[in-house]
């Protein structure tokens, strides 16, 4: 059983090993990626490949020449792609080469890698990538086998663990602690004071739990009727803040004011109005909107930012107790990978096959070539070891397609 003389890399960046400022040169959009799948498959001696780019990483996964360095190749990249010279970051960036390639995608996946643990945009993330590069047949047999079995191990870890329940923001945790106080079904009337980022995402948060029975109010009353309307809702001032309140169940509210304008007035006039009816008051303000505290009266009940952070911290100690569930998972499903990896590495597809398209090469070339100046020489021997590497690619490539069905 001859050597293999390919091998599986990751070579990447991410939050841990470097700063944003860091990053932000390397990053790469969403618009970037079709061509940059394209322009990294480009070199003769890279057989497959597919690039995962989140805000917290960029990361290079592929198949390469024996010969042909890891972090070079991210280096040639950002030549050609970006006209960048990376050769400063060469310590922010990590290789990771074969079963530990794998098992730092696994990683990813299940989401332990993240900054937030267990958090679960990072699956669909990588899910997008690896569709990208299918799309531009960049991913081979091996890149397809081991994407496959990433989305296997970040399902399993989120169904079977309890790695990827609860929040991770403080949005999803405010929707999540109003989501145990009261039922959708009940269609509680919900106000939102204020117009930014927070409430977009809580609103849209309890929209997507089947809350629907929305009311806007902003200091700019203009500015409340027109998002509103995205939510079918009717938009207010402050002005009548008093009597909005009244007809609430629960009121969200995160404005930039420096005093609270939700007064104990308004509070009171809720009570007088509604004797025995519950309020619940979410004030995600710093400093907070309202006037009252959690003691004012039992049937309101108030929830400030450290409410919602204590939320938070709770979800992720539960998040972190379920990592060592999450390891058993990849390291079971990195044992799958490895086995079929060990047997394809030593397959004559990638090794054998090589070869033999080069003797053949040699064979044919060897008159022509002899007969060229050096200049030309050059150009023509690189040209035809470029179409070789290529018809070798695509001989694989087509093989892993038609396995895929098996």
């Amino acid at each position: 059983m001859g050597m293999s003389n390919w091998y599986l890399a990751v070579c990447g960046i991410n939050h841990r090993t470097s700063l944003l400022e860091e990053r932000e040169p390397v990053q790469l959009g969403r618009d970037d990626m079709a061509k940059a799948h394209a322009e990294f498959s480009n070199h003769p001696d890279i057989l497959e490949s597919t690039i995962v780019a989140t805000c917290n990483r960029v990361e290079f996964y592929f198949v390469a020449r024996k010969e042909y360095g890891a972090f070079d190749a991210v280096k040639n990249f950002y030549r050609n792609f970006r006209n960048i010279d990376i050769s400063n970051l060469s310590d922010s960036f990590y290789t990771k080469r074969n079963r530990h390639a794998a098992d730092h995608l696994f990683r990813v996946a299940a989401g332990i890698d993240s900054m937030v643990i267990g958090e679960n945009q990072v699956l669909a993330q990588i899910k997008e990538a690896y569709s990208s590069a299918c799309a531009i047949k960049t991913a081979g047999k091996v890149i397809h086998r081991l994407f496959h079995q990433a989305f296997r191990v970040g399902k399993s870890v989120r169904t079977d663990t309890e790695m990827g329940k609860g929040a991770c923001s403080v949005s999803s945790a405010a929707v999540e602690m109003l989501n145990e106080q009261t039922k959708a079904a009940d269609k509680p009337a919900i106000l939102f004071v204020g117009i930014n980022q927070m409430i977009t995402l809580a609103a849209n948060g309890l929209r997507r739990l089947e809350y629907n029975n929305f009311t806007f109010a902003n200091r700019t009353p203009e500015r409340a009727v027109a998002f509103a309307a995205g939510y079918n809702a009717s938009g207010h001032s402050l002005e009548r803040l008093k009597e909005l309140i009244s007809k609430s169940d629960i009121v969200i509210t995160c404005t930039g004011s420096m005093e609270p304008f939700i007064t104990k007035n308004m509070i009171d006039n809720y009570l007088s109005e509604n004797p025995s009816k519950k309020l619940i008051l979410m004030d995600m303000a710093v400093p907070r909107d309202s006037e009252i505290d959690k003691n004012y009266h039992e049937l309101i009940k108030v929830f400030d930012l450290d409410d919602i952070k204590a939320f938070v911290r709770d979800q992720q100690i539960k998040r972190e107790q379920a990592i060592p569930q999450a390891e058993q998972i990849i390291e079971r499903k990195l044992g799958e990978f490895v086995y079929w990896f060990d047997h394809v590495r030593y397959e004559p597809i990638y090794n054998g096959l090589y070869d033999a398209f080069e003797n053949i090469r040699l064979e044919e070339m060897e008159a022509i070539l002899e007969k060229l100046p050096s200049d030309q020489k050059a150009i023509v021997n690189q040209a035809t070891k470029n179409l070789v590497s290529k018809l070798v690619h695509l001989k694989v490539r087509l093989s892993s397609d038609n396995k895929k069905t098996e």
